[in-house]
Parts: structure tokens; C-alpha cells; sequence
């Protein structure tokens, strides 16, 4: 999806801090306006005791219809137009007062890891990573794709693009990930992203 790029912190299963990713060391503390969006849980799905710390990764974009909306609301306020719904959502994140951001249509998929402490059990793939925050009451992608071969991944990019015009969120492009992550720390990465 294309949205905003954000990190959520959760001490003993309870919502304590959000940033923007920032320049991939520091980001710009957003909580109150994340705490405004209800598809981030105050608190973890967890029956068991919760990690100590749980840093969980992924976007906050607005829908098509809600981009849609807020513009029109926007134009007949006499303000000035979002260029389009990434914009739009990073800009509502910036406000200064929660109950702008609250009345905007923004919603969150969670697709990764941060920093974790105290789990019981870490996941050593990305599919693992997805399942588990989603048992956590996290919102995840809708599709994924598990490939074994090169030809399996231009064919799941190919029905993605296919797929893409009917999700409810505008989208940037295809993320491919490596799921192994003893494979992934063995091809390293560059100073902006994974190899």
C-alpha cells in the first residue's frame, strides 16, 4: 500500500509509542495521532504473557473512497487539495491536534518486526512474522505470495498487478522479501534496504 511508514511500540502488550520511520534511525514521534486510528489495538491480542517489548512495522495510508472524501471536504471548506492519498495520510499524521487527525479516514497494515524482547518464541520467517502479528490483532496484508522460484515470483508480480486496481488502498508496487531471515542477514543489506 501506499502510505506512511511508521514503527509501534508495545511494553508488556500495551501501546506506549509510534514514529515515522524518519531516516531509518530517528522518526518523528506521532502517538497521539496514531492512538486516534482504530485499527491499531491499544492493547495485544495475547492470552499468554506478551513479549516485554514488541516493535511491529508496516503503513498508515487512507482508503481511495476516504481520500476522495476528505478532498471534497477539503474543497468545499476552501482549503487546499491533497495531491493523493500517501500525501494525504503523512500530512494528517503531521497535524499537531488529534482530533484533526480523528476525523480522517486513516487505517494501518502491519507487515514487519522491530525490536523484540522477552517472546517466548521468534518467528525465523516473514510468513511466521505475518501470522503472528496478525494473532496479536494486528491488520496485515490481504495477499501475499510464497515463491520458490524465479519464474513462481514474476508470475505472483504479474496476478499482483492484476489484483491491484481492486484493493481499497492505492499502491506503490511489489515488495519482494527473502522469508528466511538466516537468509536474509547472509545477502546483507545496502545503507538504504536489504540486498
Amino acid at each position: 500500500m501506499d502510505g506512511l511508514a511508521i514503527n509501534l511500540r508495545y511494553e508488556k502488550g500495551v501501546f506506549t509509542c509510534g514514529a515515522t520511520r524518519g531516516d531509518g534511525t530517528t522518526g518523528d514521534d506521532i502517538t497521539p495521532n496514531l492512538r486516534t486510528i482504530r485499527s491499531i489495538p491499544p492493547k495485544l491480542h495475547i492470552k499468554s504473557v506478551p513479549p516485554a517489548l514488541l516493535e511491529v512495522r508496516g503503513e498508515v495510508y487512507l482508503t481511495k473512497s476516504g481520500f476522495e472524501k476528505l478532498n471534497a471536504e477539503r474543497k468545499a471548506a476552501g482549503e487546499e487539495t491533497f495531491a493523493n492519498p500517501r500525501n494525504a495520510a503523512a500530512g494528517s499524521l503531521k497535524q499537531l491536534d488529534p482530533r484533526i487527525v480523528a476525523k480522517r479516514p486513516l487505517d494501518i497494515i502491519l507487515y514487519g518486526l522491530g525490536h523484540v524482547e522477552g517472546a517466548t518464541e521468534q518467528p525465523k520467517t516473514h510468513s511466521e512474522v505475518l501470522s503472528w502479528i496478525k494473532s496479536l490483532g494486528f491488520r496485515t496484508p490481504e495477499k501475499t505470495w510464497h515463491c520458490q522460484s524465479a519464474d513462481e515470483l514474476i508470475t505472483a508480480i504479474d496476478d499482483l498487478d492484476k489484483l491491484r486496481k481492486k484493493f481499497t488502498y492505492e499502491t506503490d508496487g511489489a515488495v519482494v522479501k527473502l522469508n528466511s531471515f538466516a537468509q536474509r542477514k547472509r545477502t546483507g543489506f545496502t545503507s538504504k534496504a536489504p540486498r
